[in-house]
């Protein structure tokens, strides 16, 4: 099965902290079983530009990622529609880029891996979700 990385997989993989060992599994699989959705791609380039102080080595991180290592999943109106239905059943609040996150893996018949405790709280008959461990 696929697994669509959110932003918070990739991170942990990056900075070699905890579940970056599942991480690295997923994505020795190649581009047909690790993928980022387009959300993501917005939002690592954020949390690079804050986290690598040279712009040079978070463009090529942030690209290493993007293009080498991962396969692109675009968002779609299925990916909104689905985005829409997990934040409606959700509890608690989800950041509209999580949900959208979320809705890809669902509307693609996805495994989401990610880091945000806030996405446990998700449901979906087609939701799979695989919780890496917290940052100690």
């Amino acid at each position: 099965m696929p697994h669509l990385l959110d932003t918070s997989a990739v991170l942990a993989h990056f900075l070699d902290e905890p579940g970056s060992d599942v991480v690295s599994r997923i994505l020795a699989g190649g581009k047909k079983k690790a993928l980022l959705c387009a959300p993501s791609w917005a939002e690592l380039e954020r949390r690079l530009a804050e986290l690598v102080p040279d712009e040079e080595e978070a463009e090529r991180v942030w690209t290493l990622y993007t293009q080498e290592l991962c396969g692109f999943l675009p968002l779609d109106a299925d990916s909104v529609r689905a985005a829409i239905d997990l934040r409606r059943s959700a509890e608690g609040r989800l950041p509209l880029i999580d949900a959208l996150i979320a809705g890809c893996a669902s509307a693609n018949d996805m495994e989401l891996v990610h880091r945000d405790s806030h996405m446990d709280r998700l449901s979906g008959e087609n939701l799979k979700i695989t919780s890496l461990p917290t940052k100690s």
